[in-house]
């Protein structure tokens, strides 16, 4: 992000904060990575939420085949995500939102902010489930536009998807091996004359796995980003 972005989306303070954590970061953390846990503290302080933080799937303690092949938790960057949402020009009443590999909440919240329908999250590790949950109960925002958030422990891959339009969102949660079972449970549950979306969010992070989303035949790519791809369904 440029100087001059950085100014638009964290204001003067933030960005001499972040550039005081870069300045004295001896532990070579890379800049990216400092960027978003920087803007999600910011977040979480000002909706009483804990969603910053990097962990690992191995200090989840999670008893899952699938665990070989998910990433680590991070949550979405806020100003990333609301960019990436204004990308789809829809009537978000009539849209259901779900997060694939939600984590703590942060993209559920972040959300909020616009009028969805409903707004879901599907994470397998009971750990940070049991996190967004109490998000949901503390989150507070002046900025709120949709109060029907749910947070499901469950599997992706057999995730019973509610009636449509969606817009679905991934922020890079899991490999290949998952995504081939993902996307034939979304591919089952899609309706035709549905025109939902999809954001795929941190595709660097598994360039194997954002290679197979597009290539998958019902979706069409309508917007190509430094770090996110959305994608509209097609019959």
């Amino acid at each position: 992000m440029s100087f001059r972005n950085s100014l638009r989306v964290r204001g003067v303070i933030g960005t001499l904060h972040l550039g005081f954590l870069r300045l004295f970061n001896f532990s070579g953390t890379p800049p990216h990575i400092l960027s978003r846990m920087l803007d999600l503290r910011r977040y979480d302080c000002k909706h009483n939420v804990e969603t910053a933080g990097l962990i690992e799937l191995d200090q989840l303690g999670i008893d899952s085949s699938s665990k070989a092949y998910g990433t680590r938790y991070g949550g979405a960057t806020p100003w990333l995500f609301k960019d990436s949402l204004d990308q789809i020009p829809i009537d978000h009443k009539n849209y259901t939102f779900i997060d694939i590999g939600s984590g703590k909440g942060a993209a559920l919240f972040q959300a909020s902010d616009y009028p969805f329908k409903q707004i879901i999250g599907v994470e397998f590790a009971q750990a940070l489930h049991e996190v967004a949950l109490r998000n949901i109960a503390n989150f507070r925002s002046k900025t709120q536009r949709c109060k029907n958030i749910t947070a499901i422990c469950g599997d992706a891959a057999v995730y019973k998807y509610p009636t449509g339009p969606w817009v679905l969102f991934f922020n890079s949660p899991f490999g290949v091996p998952i995504w081939k079972l993902v996307a034939e449970n979304i591919a089952r549950s899609a309706r035709g004359d549905q025109k939902s979306y999809l954001i795929y969010m941190n595709y660097g992070w598994a360039p194997e796995a954002a290679e197979f989303v597009e290539g998958l035949s019902f979706l069409k790519l309508i917007y190509r980003g430094d770090t996110t791809n959305i994608f509209e369904f097609v019959p």
